[in-house]
């Protein structure tokens, strides 16, 4: 056995390893360091954000910030940024008044979480108006293909079912193909206890392509 004035080596007899014996504050020092170590391990662990964490704090901003939407939906979450500094960029639509002839849709954006939860928003559909003066319009949304199939050119038949039939409720829904052209909407305005006034709207340009009565 050496001896020195802070540690001692043990040769074992049938070890090829020495024992290292040390003082208490060395000891102390040491475990001092290893919890440090597993602390920050621990801490870096517990901090780092899922697409899940980040699902779930955006729909509770969401149904805190408008709460009598009708829909709420995420619709993209990607990761943008590398190593410690990665974060999510989710997107989201918030639908209103789907049961109206107006209805409204705002987009909104997240950066989670290292850009602070920053939120951004842009109304896309309000109004009550879409397509105006712009023959090469692209109706992308549902609530857009609402306002479209009573303010189109070719929907007056619409316009007096919904006067005769003020609680009438649209139910609009995109079609591969239709007569053949791709990607037309088709939106059927049902009355209760009547009937469902059927529109058939092109993505493209600003006319209705079909209108008819459904008993």
């Amino acid at each position: 056995m050496q001896k020195g004035g802070s540690a001692c080596v043990i040769k074992l007899k049938y070890s090829p390893l020495p024992y290292i014996c040390m003082k208490k504050e060395t000891w102390l020092l040491l475990l001092i360091i290893i919890a440090t170590v597993s602390l920050f391990s621990f801490s870096r662990l517990f901090n780092e954000s899922s697409p899940i964490d980040a699902k779930k704090f955006f729909m509770e901003d969401l149904e805190s910030s408008y709460p009598h939407a009708d829909v709420r939906e995420i619709i993209s979450i990607e990761t943008a940024g590398d190593g410690r500094g990665t974060y999510y960029v989710l997107k989201a639509r918030v639908s209103s008044n789907l049961s109206t002839p107006c209805p409204e849709r705002v987009e909104v954006e997240y950066y989670y979480p290292t850009k602070n939860f920053l939120k951004s928003d842009e109304q896309v559909v309000h109004g009550c108006n879409v397509c105006l003066d712009n023959p090469n319009c692209h109706i992308s949304y549902p609530e857009e293909a609402i306002i479209a199939s009573h303010t189109y050119e070719g929907t007056d038949e619409v316009t007096a079912f919904l006067r005769a039939y003020p609680q009438a409720t649209p139910s609009p829904s995109l079609l591969k193909k239709y007569d053949g052209q791709r990607d037309a909407w088709q939106v059927d305005w049902k009355a209760k206890d009547g009937p469902t006034m059927r529109v058939i709207l092109s993505s493209f340009g600003t006319s209705a392509l079909s209108v008819e009565m459904l008993e």
